[in-house]
């Protein structure tokens, strides 16, 4: 891994309480009171697929989710592997419902809980403290690409006036370098010269794209945790075949009037 793709490693932390087991960021939930950060555990009745993709009762379990972790409303998108971001700002007061075709979301208003759905893919989690501003993205090889993390600065930006080296940054579990074998024609977007399949650290490579964006190095983190080493823990769609779950990747931050 190169200089430029590395940053220090914050591991969530889990937490057993509720239906829903999950594990938190505790570093941000202690930097920033009411920020609620993290990834829900795989276990038996909490695979969050995506409906139509054969889950079921997805709705009235993001409600148990949103509920357990003290929100009334949440919203999630069908996410399809692109570059696509929502502002969810317009989102109602309670209820729980879809924003759209989209990759990402995000929001400068409290008491919303935003989803995606993860199972190797990279949970990419901003906040703006500055303007109590948050951001949440599904990143997989395909959207690290497209650049949806640089679309997802460019939103906040426009929306909330967020400049990147105020921004804090957190990649969250996922499949890590050592796992991911990809083809050469992945390798080679994202800049290598190969023939062959070999190791992709995506998390790195989106670590290289926030720096260049301007997010500040000491303001970025990646999680410790890899789903398919700690497929235990973690639903993890490599280390099943194809045949694996979702986690609930989760960011909100409550008000504390």
């Amino acid at each position: 891994m190169s200089r430029s793709e590395s940053a220090r490693t914050a591991r969530e932390r889990r937490d057993g309480a509720g239906p829903f087991p999950s594990y938190r960021l505790k570093a941000w939930e202690s930097d920033f009171p009411g920020l609620v950060c993290g990834i829900t555990e795989a276990g038996p009745d909490a695979d969050f697929g995506a409906p139509g993709n054969g889950a079921r009762d997805f709705v009235p379990r993001v409600g148990r989710l949103a509920c357990q972790l003290g929100f009334r409303a949440a919203v999630w998108t069908r996410q399809i592997h692109g570059a696509a971001v929502c502002r969810a700002d317009g989102s109602p007061e309670t209820g729980f419902e879809s924003a759209g075709e989209a990759d990402g979301l995000l929001a400068g208003r409290a008491n919303l809980l935003l989803l995606v759905i993860v199972a190797d893919c990279v949970p990419l989690y901003v906040v703006d403290p500055d303007h109590r501003a948050i951001m949440l993205l599904h990143a997989g090889w395909r959207g690290a690409a497209a650049g949806i993390l640089g679309h997802g600065l460019s939103a906040m930006r426009e929306a909330y006036g967020s400049k990147p080296s105020a921004l804090r940054l957190h990649l969250g579990p996922a499949i890590c370098g050592g796992c991911y074998e990809v083809g050469a024609e992945v390798l080679r977007t994202f800049g290598r010269q190969a023939g062959s399949p070999g190791r992709l650290d995506l998390r790195g490579k989106l670590v290289g794209q926030a720096l260049g964006h301007g997010v500040s190095p000491d303001r970025i983190s990646r999680s410790g945790w890899c789903t398919r080493c700690a497929g235990d823990r973690f639903y993890s769609h490599r280390g099943s075949q194809g045949g694996s779950g979702r986690m609930a990747a989760f960011l909100g931050w409550l008000d504390p009037g």
